[in-house]
């Protein structure tokens, strides 16, 4: 019985040093990420619009949807704005942000002002001055909402008036059935979808928006430099397009 405790300690013991082993390494991972990302940052807190049109100069055509989808828990504003200004700044035209519980949305303001700040921040002391402003984009909030129980709905609203006889059959065409949907299909195709968070998923995201679009991963939204958005449009300018195939 002693020896049996003896090895009994001395595996729990083995066990304990193996957990405090992986657990210190996991936290210095995420420290050094954290110093990393902080590193990132600095370098690039003075860069601006001159640098990005510099960069981006050799790049094909410019999407005119680009849609964010972030999945992670916590979606800090400061950092959702700042791909939104990049893509202001690049001349994208419609600007899509997904999130699944519609928690962005109720943001809106908040995001709007930030979104103000930053832009006159990114293209303060230019030589040159975006053809863009803040708000002349067109930004839509998207949300499972707007997913596959936005095609049920727009079913069922469509047969309810089918039935009362406000709507005929035979009238019923593609741009009617679009009709019925909170966010029309039609105006929600983006040819570039940038999925921030560590997911493998579409979460929900509005089907029919997704047949033509290219989608890249970034591992998170947080202290995003432009230096990684960039990386992400390169690899969008590299994809052979599927449109039409």
């Amino acid at each position: 019985n002693e020896y049996k405790s003896y090895l009994r300690m001395i595996y729990e013991g083995f066990l304990f040093v193996i957990h405090l082993f992986l657990h210190t390494y996991c936290q210095i991972q995420v420290v050094a990420h954290c110093f990393m990302n902080l590193a990132r940052w600095w370098r690039f807190s003075r860069y601006n619009y001159d640098n990005l049109i510099q960069q981006t100069k050799t790049f094909g055509q410019v999407p005119s949807h680009v849609s964010l989808m972030f999945l992670e828990d916590d979606v800090p504003v400061q950092d959702l704005v700042r791909p939104i200004v990049w893509c202001i700044c690049l001349g994208v035209t419609t600007i899509s942000i997904f999130d699944y519980y519609g928690k962005l949305r109720q943001k809106k303001l908040e995001i709007d002002s930030e979104l103000r700040e930053y832009f006159n921040e990114f293209t303060a002391r230019t030589k040159r001055k975006p053809l863009a402003g803040p708000l002349n984009p067109q930004i839509k909030f998207l949300s499972v909402e707007n997913g596959r129980d936005d095609l049920v709905n727009a079913a069922r609203y469509l047969i309810k008036d089918v039935m009362r006889g406000t709507i005929s059959v035979d009238h019923i065409t593609q741009d009617v059935y679009e009709s019925y949907h909170h966010v029309s299909p039609s105006g929600c195709d983006p040819e570039l979808i940038l999925k921030f968070g560590t997911y493998t998923t579409l979460a929900g995201y509005p089907p029919w928006a997704v047949r033509l679009s290219e989608i890249i991963s970034i591992p998170s939204c947080h202290l995003i430099t432009p230096n990684r958005f960039l990386d992400a449009m390169s690899k969008y300018y590299k994809i052979e397009k599927r449109v039409g195939k």
